[in-house]
């Protein structure tokens, strides 16, 4: 607001801006001779915060300052017509007062919410049953309520020109390294464009390697799952509208990892996640291994098996590649059909459709018995990896082992491994390796099995420099 310039002025300046906004409100009112004048967006405020908090008290003290009047915890004061435009966006009432130049700034937004729900991407068996929503504020709230220390930080930043998107990032500050949060921080302040859907647009922005399948972010919509990584190291980025938070810097290991294996005893953990790991190479190679058996390496089989192979396949009209594609691609249509349908429709016509179709194929000679297994291994092997988004990068890897088999038979699967693996390797996360093979015990300890929490005393060294040290003597009451 500029110096000397009246409530008509100021009101026609908004007017400037919000002509065509038919919920912009401005009411004027006179108070024991007092000019007043408030400005808000009727869909955006609590109208019972207005009465209860600015028109009351003004009424019973109208020649107090405002600031003494009104008894609201968000009180703002400037003397900037853009700060009063944008704290109006955001459900904010702007007060002007005849004879003065500031403008309050008040906070009477609309807390429309849905409440703390389980967790419906990463159910678990034991442990926490709160997740993540869309409100940024009950999201910090959810974090702040588990990690009661003044070492916990939360950054706001907004991007998004147009959208005005809010973003938190949030860290631990005597473990998390300074470079990564700087690194994080330089990436997201560098982000220029219209709107932001998170995650998806973040993760897209602000990775290293543009052009890959695997995730280089942690995807997660679980309090304890954040806590849990932040005490690593890690920072989490939180953003409003998205019950989905994204924890990075993160490697490969840690898509094999749930919340899970830290509930139950280490060896249940160590097998499951040994399970998880074995799973993700039956994705890859599985529907591979049978296109080149069938049609190259016949001989590596026991001969039993090569017999009851050949029966099966003995009728089928497609050759072993075509069957396995066919397969594999009727297995994600019914993928798609269950999570885009209501959910009870969904799973009828999963289970349904696997077997009225499955049965069919095979009856009527177009697949074998043998690839209708082995779709449905492949299948099942795909859904037992907690994040979504490698289950959904290893299936689309299985295509193109599928195509190199058919072309090279078991040699085609190894080349297609070895590259995998190379490729793997040459990938950074936030300026650290995403891979890195577990060649030592230390490296193994958390990576390829679930160590004993006792034996898990020290922290990743490359995320938490500052300060490695999680736990001194967890056993110390055994003599």
């Amino acid at each position: 607001m500029k110096p000397n310039q009246t409530i008509d002025e100021t009101e026609q300046t908004f007017k400037q801006f919000f002509s065509e906004q038919s919920d912009f409100q401005s009411k004027q009112l006179f108070i024991a001779g007092t000019e007043y004048r408030l400005f808000y967006f009727d869909t955006l405020v609590d109208s019972s915060l207005i009465q209860d908090f600015i028109m009351k008290p003004l009424l019973l003290r109208p020649k107090d300052p405002v600031r003494d009047v009104v008894s609201i915890l968000d009180y703002t004061e400037s003397e900037k017509t853009e700060d009063a435009i944008k704290a109006l966006m955001y459900g904010k009432a702007v007060l002007l007062r005849g004879g003065e130049s500031t403008l309050y700034l008040l906070g009477v937004d609309l807390k429309k919410e849905r409440s703390i729900n389980i967790p419906i991407n990463e159910r678990v068996l034991r442990g926490a049953n709160e997740a993540f929503i869309e409100n940024l504020d009950t999201n910090i709230n959810l974090m702040r309520k588990l990690i009661n220390s003044t070492d916990f930080i939360v950054k706001t930043y907004t991007v998004g020109r147009l959208s005005q998107t809010k973003i938190a990032v949030m860290y631990i500050k005597s473990i998390a390294d300074t470079a990564i949060i700087e690194e994080v921080e330089r990436r997201l302040s560098s982000i220029d464009m219209d709107y932001v859907e998170a995650p998806g647009f973040i993760d897209e922005l602000i990775r290293d390697k543009k052009f890959t399948m695997f995730p280089q972010m942690l995807i997660t919509e679980r309090p304890d799952r954040a806590r849990a990584y932040m005490m690593e190291g890690k920072a989490v980025i939180a953003t409003a509208g998205s019950p989905d938070t994204i924890i990075l810097p993160v490697s490969f290991w840690s898509f094999f990892q749930s919340p899970d294996d830290y509930q139950i005893s280490w060896l249940l953990g160590t097998i499951f996640r040994l399970l998880r790991i074995c799973c993700f190479l039956i994705t890859i190679g599985l529907p591979a291994f049978y296109v080149s058996v069938s049609s190259f390496d016949q001989q590596l089989l026991p001969i039993n098996f090569v017999n009851t192979l050949q029966s099966s396949l003995k009728y089928v009209t497609f050759p072993p590649l075509a069957e396995a594609l066919s397969m594999m691609l009727l297995l994600e249509i019914l993928r798609e059909a269950t999570i885009r349908l209501a959910s009870p429709v969904g799973q009828t016509i999963g289970v349904v459709g696997g077997i009225v179709i499955g049965t069919v194929v095979v009856q009527s000679n177009l697949v074998s018995n043998t690839a209708v297994i082995i779709a449905a291994l492949t299948g099942l092997a795909s859904f037992i990896m907690p994040s979504y988004e490698m289950n959904s990068a290893v299936r689309l890897l299985s295509y193109p082992a599928l195509i190199l088999s058919s072309l090279f038979g078991l040699l085609g699967l190894v080349l297609f491994f070895m590259i995998i693996f190379i490729h793997l390797c040459q990938m950074d996360t936030m300026g650290l390796p995403y891979y890195k093979p577990p060649f030592s015990f230390g490296d193994m300890k958390d990576t390829l099995f679930r160590a004993p929490i006792w034996s898990l005393s020290k922290r990743p060294e490359k995320t938490a420099s500052k300060n490695r040290t999680r736990m001194r003597n967890p056993r110390s009451w055994k003599r």
